[in-house]
């Protein structure tokens, strides 16, 4: 299998000044680093280098690096998270989703990701039902979803993980609209400039 690929694939991501290693710890923990910490366990079990660096705990990492500390000095720690994959930068300012990352990695997403979840159990499923509408997966989430309806698991619940997965995506979008507010120096209400909703 390795000889079909020409390079190992490897993913470097620095992260900002977090509480531990992946940010996953203490009593609020962001729905986006708890995603990307499943999706990087994910792509690590198919044979993906990850390596992880935080500035509070590993500065020299960043420092090495001429293209991150780069852009570190010109746009400060804001632009963190950058994530490199084989050496080039590919993406600032945020956690991407599993797709994204599938593309970049040149993962085969359907055979990973049906082999990945023919063992999960009911809440299991839903937790990745739920991750995959947040993140606006559209096959992965027809996946799970049949994948549900064929183990006869309780319409209600199904729609429960679903609805879950589209409140988070809201709260991330509610996120992004007051951070571009405030860099426009607009008063945030939640609402986009020109969308109607104020």
């Amino acid at each position: 299998m390795k000889d079909t690929q020409q390079e190992t694939m490897t993913l470097e991501v620095f992260d900002p000044a977090m509480c531990c290693s992946t940010g996953v710890c203490g009593p609020d923990v962001d729905d986006a680093l708890v995603d990307f910490s499943n999706d990087v366990k994910w792509l690590k079990s198919q044979g993906i280098e990850v390596r992880r660096y935080n500035l509070g705990q590993e500065p020299e990492a960043f420092k090495s690096n001429a293209q991150v500390i780069s852009r570190l000095q010109a746009e400060g720690s804001d632009i963190l998270p950058i994530l490199a994959v084989n050496g080039s930068i590919v993406s600032e300012g945020g956690y991407p989703g599993r797709q994204q990352l599938i593309e970049w990695m040149n993962v085969n997403s359907e055979i990973n990701f049906e082999s990945e979840n023919n063992s999960l159990d009911a809440s299991q499923l839903m937790q990745a039902l739920e991750t995959a509408v947040a993140d606006g997966n559209e096959s992965e989430m027809k996946t799970l979803f049949q994948k549900g309806k064929k183990q006869e698991l309780p319409m209600p619940q199904l729609i429960s993980a679903m609805q879950k997965g589209i409140d988070r995506r809201q709260q991330k979008t509610q996120k992004i609209v007051r951070k571009a507010n405030e860099l426009l120096g607009i008063s945030s209400n939640g609402c986009a400039p020109g969308s109607g909703c104020c």
